[in-house]
């Protein structure tokens, strides 16, 4: 019987690009601004660790830092917006579980090559930049507007 080996590793070609911050993510508050430079920072050594086809236990582990951090981020963010009443403050908070389930799903489910690892490649990098520059900048403004940007 054969098996499947769990890996993350990317085939020879492609080669996932990392994301470089720009200021245009930032959204106004310096908490929020610098999870989001961090989640950035480990995105980019997570690419770069598939990218150097480093051992499946390196992988993970920059991943699961990766799934820890945005747990610690969102715990951090969704504090903001039950602190300062923010009235889209359920969809968000839909928005993080829904990513986070999803993203540990894959982790869980890990069984293929460089596809598996294209589409948690995929995912993070879409989500992380979408969800920014989407949900999180009206979040930034509307604290901004309450005085609460520090």
């Amino acid at each position: 019987m054969l098996t499947q080996t769990r890996t993350m590793k990317a085939a020879a070609e492609p080669r996932w690009n990392t994301v470089a911050w720009d200021d245009d993510y930032g959204v106004g508050h310096d908490g929020i601004d610098g999870d989001h430079r961090r989640l950035f920072e480990l995105f980019n050594e997570f690419v770069t660790a598939v990218n150097e086809n480093r051992g499946d236990g390196d992988i993970e582990t920059v991943l699961v830092e990766l799934l820890k951090y945005c747990d610690t981020h969102f715990d951090r963010e969704e504090k903001l917006m039950r602190e300062h009443g923010y009235p889209d403050y359920e969809r968000h908070k839909a928005l993080h579980d829904t990513f986070v389930r999803e993203i540990y799903d894959i982790n869980n489910a890990l069984d293929a090559g460089g596809e598996q690892g294209a589409y948690v490649l995929g995912m993070l990098g879409s989500w992380l930049s979408g969800h920014i520059l989407g949900v999180d900048k009206k979040l930034g403004a509307f604290l901004r507007d309450r005085g609460a940007a520090a």
